[in-house]
């Protein structure tokens, strides 16, 4: 569901999700576009950090990550940098997560989704986790190939949340 970009901080209950929004959202403030790569100011939510990733478009349209936060290496159980969804995500998850990075980048909009999952493979624990996506251009400024997010595995096992997916358009 669409949802005008200016009520995004209103949907956000997570304090990490609030601190990596309100940073992207006055860097797009102060330029009046999608914010670049070398824009990014980690030290603006550096208590989000150990939930906050990046991946890059690669050339072949495949997604790669660039960096991931320790809360999220210890859940996946090994540091992704490097590596595409195909290499941690089963095959059943990577054509949802590269649509919905796709979309992101296509838009361009910011995303917010709330679902109950079971990935990693293997783990047979299913847990919620809120996420939260924006769009940053090369460093050149000159292409949106890169997301910034933010995810928060933050329910117990066997505590759905009410699920959501938000889509918040770029003006």
């Amino acid at each position: 569901m669409d949802r005008p970009l200016d009520t995004l901080l209103a949907d956000l209950e997570l304090p990490g999700h609030r601190a990596v929004a309100e940073h992207w959202l006055a860097l797009y403030a102060k330029a009046g576009t999608v914010p670049s790569l070398a824009e990014i100011d980690p030290l603006h939510f550096h208590r989000a950090l150990p939930d906050a990733w990046i991946v890059d478009l690669a050339e072949d349209g495949r997604f790669r990550f660039r960096l991931m936060g320790e809360t999220l290496v210890q859940w996946y159980g090994r540091n992704p940098k490097g590596l595409y969804y195909q290499d941690l995500f089963p095959a059943t998850v990577v054509p949802v997560l590269e649509e919905q990075s796709r979309e992101v980048l296509r838009r361009p909009c910011a995303g917010f989704q709330r679902v109950h999952t079971s990935v990693p493979a293997g783990t047979h624990m299913p847990r919620s986790f809120e996420r939260l996506t924006f769009p940053l251009r090369d460093k050149a400024g000159d292409r949106i190939a890169h997301i910034l997010g933010n995810s928060i595995f933050n329910r117990a096992a066997g505590e759905p949340a009410p699920e959501r997916e938000y889509w918040y358009p770029i003006p």
